[in-house]
């Protein structure tokens, strides 16, 4: 067993039990959570407002244990075919998939969704990083968490063009 895991998960694969870098990032939205979730979970739009991420997933097909195909771009990694699996599901606050390998570098995205007094959302956008290779990662954690914001004003460009809200 890896030294990131510990047991399983139910599910046969080894579950993580020791955090590892994370990159968060908290945008507020002015737009309801039901309006958010539908915008993130649209994976077949993403290539219309991710700066760097397609998906190959209809919203029907966001579940737990669904795998998703995709495509990363981006100046420093060119063009490169990704799988997704879906690990927690729960509309509309909460979406976690992971990518990757323990063997190199697992990462572990999740999204939560938080209604605020004023009817805005609160997301908070973190992405965990696991597996034999992490070490490898640490020199570009610093690019990666001034990156990482760029993800989050994207949805929220999205869905405040989309549903024209003002605010209460």
């Amino acid at each position: 067993m890896n030294a990131a895991t510990d047991a399983t998960d139910g599910t046969g694969r080894e579950r993580i039990v020791r955090e590892g870098p994370i990159v968060t990032a908290v945008t507020r939205i002015s737009a309801p959570v039901e309006d958010v979730w539908r915008v993130l979970v649209a994976f077949d739009e993403y290539a219309q407002w991710h700066p760097v991420l397609s998906l190959d997933a209809k919203p029907e097909q966001v579940v737990a244990g669904a795998e998703v195909q995709g495509r990363r771009s981006g100046a420093d990694t060119g063009r490169q075919d990704v799988t997704m699996r879906i690990i927690d599901v729960r509309a509309p606050h909460r979406l976690v998939w992971e990518g990757g390998s323990l063997d190199a570098i697992l990462g572990r995205h999740s999204f939560v969704l938080t209604a605020q007094p004023d009817g805005t959302t609160e997301l908070t956008d973190s992405e965990e990083f696991h597996g034999a290779a992490v070490a490898e990662l640490i020199p570009a954690l610093g690019r990666l968490r001034e990156e990482h914001p760029r993800y989050g004003a994207a949805l929220q460009a999205r869905v405040e063009g989309l549903s024209g809200w003002r605010g209460r």
